[in-house]
């Protein structure tokens, strides 16, 4: 008697017949067939009454699907269990971070987790969030901090999301901008403005669906440096769009010569910075700690209070 067997009898019984358990376990309609009649043979008791109807269960045969049924569980147990201890002592800890994103507290969280496993080397990446995703289903990548929408999202079967904080978005304008009479700015008051945006996956994504929505809207250039960007708006060139962690972290936004002015529409409102990781893979000590201490401190860092000169 092997383990498929049981996989055979118990997908039988929950779809009714040969060829649909044959379709769900990816093997022949044949195979299945005679893999069920040798254990039937092997256990000298009749599972399955075939007739022309289709495929009905026997009263020994519900009570030994019941059995496999459990077997088969306590099996998946027992290889969940063995991976638990095989991620007992993780040497390297390999995490994504999503291009532009500022985390002043990573020196903090890093030196934490070096006390606490001297041993381990963790390596960060900064990538795309759809790149992070593909870097951790060929595992290449074991955790990554993404931004979580639409595009993310379709991955949902193969990776679980952990959402940590609501993503706002802010207008970037100089000083001497009209727009600074505004506590709040909708898209419709920036249709005559022209546009310079940080090239990213993600930003990138929102001005193209801003435009289906909204515009069209003008757009000067986009760029990867968002110095560059900076210099544009500070100068009173152009307006720009950003993310709640670069406002708090440009120094020209806290001295007042960048004014930020909350975007109120609404493409954004379900999105989410948040954590990305494989599906159906128990963690390592290591790893749920690490990703506890990212969590705390990405929560920490948006409670406090926005504070702009």
């Amino acid at each position: 008697m092997q383990i498929e067997q049981l996989h055979y009898i118990v997908s039988i019984a929950k779809n009714g017949t040969f060829s649909k358990a044959a379709q769900e376990l990816h093997i022949s309609q044949s195979a299945i067939s005679q893999s069920v009649n040798r254990l039937e043979n092997h256990l000298g008791v009749k599972i399955f009454e075939r007739s022309h109807k289709g495929v009905t269960v026997t009263v020994q045969g519900e009570q030994l699907i019941k059995i496999a049924a459990e077997i088969i569980s306590k099996i998946h147990e027992f290889e969940k269990k063995a991976e638990e201890f095989k991620n007992t002592i993780q040497k390297e800890l390999k995490i994504g971070l999503v291009t532009g994103l500022h985390l002043p507290f990573l020196p903090k969280v890093l030196s934490k987790i070096k006390e606490e496993f001297p041993l381990l080397e963790i390596k960060f990446t900064e990538l795309a969030s759809l790149d992070i995703i593909e870097s951790i289903l060929n595992k290449q990548l074991d955790i990554g901090i993404i931004a979580l929408y639409n595009k993310t999202y379709k991955y949902k079967n193969l990776i679980k999301f952990k959402k940590f904080h609501k993503i706002q978005l802010f207008v970037l304008v100089d000083k001497h901008s009209p727009l600074i009479r505004h506590d709040k700015l909708k898209p419709e008051l920036l249709k005559d403005q022209m546009f310079v945006m940080f090239n990213g996956e993600y930003m990138s994504w929102f001005f193209n669906e801003l435009n289906k929505k909204y515009g069209p809207f003008k757009l000067m250039f986009t760029s990867n440096n968002n110095e560059t960007i900076t210099e544009a708006v500070r100068n009173g060139i152009a307006i720009s769009i950003e993310t709640e962690s670069e406002v708090r972290s440009n120094p020209y936004i806290k001295n007042g010569e960048i004014k930020a002015i909350p975007l109120v529409e609404e493409i954004n409102q379900k999105n989410h910075l948040g954590l990305a990781k494989l599906k159906n893979k128990a963690s390592s000590k290591e790893t749920l700690r690490t990703i506890q201490y990212l969590e705390n401190e990405i929560t920490d860092l948006f409670k406090s209070p926005l504070n702009f000169e």
